[in-house]
């Protein structure tokens, strides 16, 4: 067992806390617009839940690029306690709109907890090499990544439970005040002297400046995310991740309602062995490299995605051939008859085996940013990272959309994702082929 530094652990639970709190109420409020059917402006509750996920990830375009100018200039703690004071007072405004049952002010305070989340992202992972040793790169990324699977499985599922509670808000309102505490107790006990040392930076990196307007500010970072060849190719392979993370992860509820006919819970299980799998994967990952950064993880890991993903197309396609005998139960499946049919298990490992190679090709990527980025720059490089991330993650939404109103089976729409993952294999693998040749001597 590893000895976790107090620092890194400080990290860890800030960081839980603070993604367990946008997931508690993003999951609440979605629950509560599709089950008391608001609308608004004219828009459905379909459109109203799709609105939500759009103000949750708009903050990454705007303000990407000047949080992360902001996380470099100042002091990342400094900025970590002020973050997460601000979420406190989110809480609190979001309370409000609970017991007013005033719902364009709890979408505006959805919209709140992702900008704070902007501003937070680029911090975490500018401090995990501050509070890791070179030795423990990679098992510092597997906890913070680990932990920010675990919180979104943990406040999905918690924001649905306290949501469907009979017109009473005080158990959500009484959670959100108690997660957002926890999150600034653990702010407070970072290392303040650790953090915002001029002479702790590459001294080959001037200082950065603050450009608040969106536009400049985007393209002064995009530029530097590319102007190392290296670095670059590595956000393109993060963002690839979640390019196939959203795709698949808004399939699940689809395969588990139309294909077995199962109810939330059955969802709700398909979410729980994909979110253990990116849980699992980043400590296999340590423990089978011994902590060390090993590049050709990351071709293989997208490889065993790949097969993976044709599988599962596989399974759904046999599974859909089944879709009516489902269809006819009086009732939709719950958990233990979903688990009665053939191809359930195979679908559950599927789901675990995806997460977990998910899991390796993103750790040993983050790893391997964060080695090769000087101190100075990191938080800029990461901020531009997550521009890049939530572009592919809205270009994945408009072609699922298209798949969808060209009512391609969702075996199909796997095995498109499947061969497009081919073509991403191809791509990293001429990028990392003296790497990946090291792999028969590993």
């Amino acid at each position: 067992m590893k000895k976790i530094s107090p620092d890194l652990n400080s990290l860890f639970w800030t960081q839980l806390f603070g993604a367990l709190n946008d997931n508690l109420f993003k999951s609440a409020l979605v629950i509560l617009i599709t089950y008391k059917n608001i609308s608004l402006m004219g828009l459905s509750s379909g459109s109203m839940v799709a609105l939500c996920g759009g103000l949750f990830i708009l903050p990454f375009f705007i303000v990407s690029a000047t949080s992360g100018q902001l996380a470099d200039r100042l002091n990342k703690v400094w900025l970590t306690v002020k973050i997460k004071e601000a979420e406190i007072l989110i809480s609190l405004l979001g309370a409000v709109g609970l017991f007013l049952e005033n719902y364009p002010l709890m979408i505006f305070v959805l919209f709140l907890l992702g900008l704070q989340s902007t501003f937070f992202g680029p911090i975490k992972y500018a401090l995990i090499p501050r509070y890791s040793s070179p030795e423990q790169l990679v098992f510092g990324n597997a906890m913070v990544s680990s932990g920010t699977f675990i919180a979104i499985l943990i406040g999905t599922i918690l924001g649905g439970i306290v949501a469907g509670i009979q017109d009473n808000y005080w158990p959500l309102v009484f959670l959100l005040f108690l997660v957002s505490g926890l999150g600034l107790y653990f702010a407070k006990k970072l290392p303040m002297d650790h953090q915002g040392n001029i002479e702790d930076i590459n001294e080959s990196v001037e200082l950065a400046e603050v450009d608040w307007n969106f536009f400049s500010s985007t393209r002064d970072i995009l530029k530097l995310v590319f102007k190392d060849s290296n670095i670059g190719l590595l956000i393109v392979g993060l963002s690839w991740f979640w390019f196939m993370g959203a795709g698949l992860l808004s399939l699940l509820p689809l395969i588990a309602k139309n294909i077995f006919n199962g109810n939330e819970s059955v969802a709700t299980l398909m979410l729980f062995t994909f979110t253990m799998g990116m849980g699992i994967g980043p400590f296999l990952l340590e423990k089978l490299t011994n902590g060390k950064i090993k590049l050709f993880i990351i071709p293989l890991s997208l490889i065993c995605m790949t097969m993976v993903i044709f599988d599962l197309a596989f399974i759904v396609k046999l599974a859909s051939k089944q879709s009516a005998h489902f269809m006819s139960y009086p009732f939709p499946l719950g958990f233990k008859d979903f688990l009665g049919v053939s191809t359930s298990y195979r679908t559950l490992v599927d789901l675990f085996l995806l997460s977990l190679f998910g899991g390796m090709f993103t750790v040993t990527q983050f790893a391997q940013l964060q080695k090769i980025t000087p101190l100075g720059e990191l938080s800029r490089i990461v901020a531009g990272n997550n521009i890049v991330n939530a572009a592919t993650m809205v270009t994945v939404s408009l072609l699922l959309m298209f798949f969808h109103g060209q009512q391609f089976s969702l075996s199909l729409i796997l095995g498109i994702l499947g061969v497009l993952n081919i073509f991403v294999c191809i791509i990293l693998l001429y990028f990392y082929q003296s790497e990946f040749n090291k792999l028969w001597r590993f």
